[in-house]
């Protein structure tokens, strides 16, 4: 029984070292120093062989994790698992701020389970929690079988924290995961975790964080972004070309930084207001939808990296020379009545002082083989410009909110009605060729 338990160690031994020795085999020709690594107690330590092998005494061995062959059932027979509710906290705290919360920590074991809480900081994220910033009360019980215990824990946010993200476990007993590999960290089984976004209101209001426009080829278009510093000091910016990774890019058509040029201060002085000037030239030759963005750099602790990038998208659309064409048929002496509509919407009028875009028109035919001509160019009998007003704040900077009198005009459709009365009947085509529209729809209206 003892040679086949040697046999078993050796075993172990042998395919564990070839691991080892891989590992330090790769680490060497990569020229770099394996580091000791925290280990997790995964099974037995093998010191040396107990027993020879083959009639051979054993020699002392370096210590080596054995991974474990018990099922699962036995490996959680070594620890107790408790209920603890909740299980996760997140709230947000402003620097300097405080926050209470209860944990119920139900023992569902037949026996005596006993917690001496404390914190284990999380070792990744963009900030590391001070264990002193936790205090759990009371600090250590003994939880009897189906009893509870509730604790009271408490977090305190020094006034000189910085602004982010902080994560921690609060642990109540030592009690590991055990894992079939080396882990860089314990896993504890009776923990909460933690997490607190440490904020403060930010000093700078900037609007828009999104433009949206069309611009037509061969053109230019100049956009304002509006910063507004409300603390007490001024805040140092400095806006250029990027930002597309907030947006899902990169896309299939990025904006070229040749397009875009940025007119910036340097400094957004206290308790005043900014512009931030874009300008953005489009070639001839450019067609299609077009994403880009601005980092804005505002020097602002409070902002997160995210509000510090305005998006740009465009739509850049070249003006149509052959018409739209749609064949109809018409019974002799029918009336015929068509409407053309197009729509703008508030996004093509964004951007500071630009002029106003030219309202959408139509140049529109009637053709019948049979006519003189060939076809009428008829003018329209009825002309229509509908709008959607807004009294809300739409598409204002938050500091307009107290102007008088503020309509924000958000959509305007404009529509022409041609008419032929008593038309010749036949296979008629309608041709349509329009200007300054975004995108149109047509109605043809027989008889009646």
């Amino acid at each position: 029984m003892k040679k086949e338990e040697a046999k078993k160690k050796a075993k172990a031994l042998v395919v564990l070292g070839m691991v080892l020795l891989s590992v330090f085999s790769v680490s060497a020709v990569a020229g770099q120093t394996v580091l000791p690594q925290p280990v997790l107690n995964l099974g037995a330590v093998v010191i040396g062989l107990e027993a020879g092998v083959a009639g051979q005494a054993s020699s002392p061995q370096p210590a080596l994790v054995e991974t474990s062959e018990q099922s699962e059932e036995e490996q959680q027979a070594d620890y107790k698992i408790l209920q603890i509710s909740p299980k996760h906290e997140w709230f947000e705290l402003k620097p300097g701020g405080e926050k209470e919360f209860s944990v119920k920590v139900k023992n569902k074991n037949e026996e005596t389970v006993s917690t001496t809480p404390h914190i284990e900081v999380q070792p990744f994220g963009e900030n590391l929690l001070e264990e002193d910033w936790i205090t759990v009360e009371p600090d250590s019980a003994e939880i009897k079988a189906d009893e509870e215990q509730e604790y009271i824990v408490t977090v305190k946010i020094p006034e000189d924290a910085e602004i982010g993200h902080y994560s921690a476990q609060v642990v109540f007993t030592n009690d590991t995961m055990p894992t079939p590999y080396l882990a860089p960290f314990p896993v504890y089984v009776n923990s909460l975790s933690l997490s607190v976004q440490v904020w403060e209101p930010p000093k700078i209001v900037v609007h828009p964080q999104h433009i949206h426009d069309r611009v037509e080829a061969g053109q230019s278009q100049e956009y304002e972004i509006q910063f507004e510093n409300k603390g007490d000091k001024a805040i140092t910016i400095s806006p250029e070309i990027g930002g597309k990774e907030r947006w899902g890019g990169p896309f299939e058509n990025m904006i070229p930084e040749g397009w875009l040029t940025i007119d910036a201060p340097a400094k957004v002085e206290a308790n005043s207001k900014a512009t931030v000037k874009v300008a953005v030239n489009v070639p001839e030759d450019a067609k299609g939808r077009y994403e880009g963005g601005i980092n804005l750099n505002i020097d602002d602790p409070s902002i997160e990296r995210w509000n510090q990038e305005v998006h740009l998208s465009l739509e850049v659309w070249k003006q149509p020379t052959t018409p739209f064409r749609e064949d109809f048929t018409v019974k002799q002496g029918e009336k015929v009545s068509v409407v053309v509509t197009a729509r703008q919407h508030a996004y093509d009028k964004y951007g500071g002082e630009a002029e106003e875009k030219e309202e959408p028109s139509f140049d529109v035919a009637l053709m019948l083989a049979t006519l003189e001509g060939g076809k009428l160019t008829p003018e329209p009998s009825k002309t229509v410009k509908t709008a959607h007003i807004s009294l809300g704040m739409d598409y204002l900077p938050p500091w307009e909110a107290s102007s008088e009198g503020m309509y924000q005009v958000t959509s305007t459709a404009y529509s022409e009605t041609y008419e032929i009365t008593n038309a010749p009947g036949g296979v008629w085509t309608l041709e349509i060729l329009p200007r300054n529209a975004e995108s149109f729809e047509y109605t043809i209206e027989i008889g009646g």
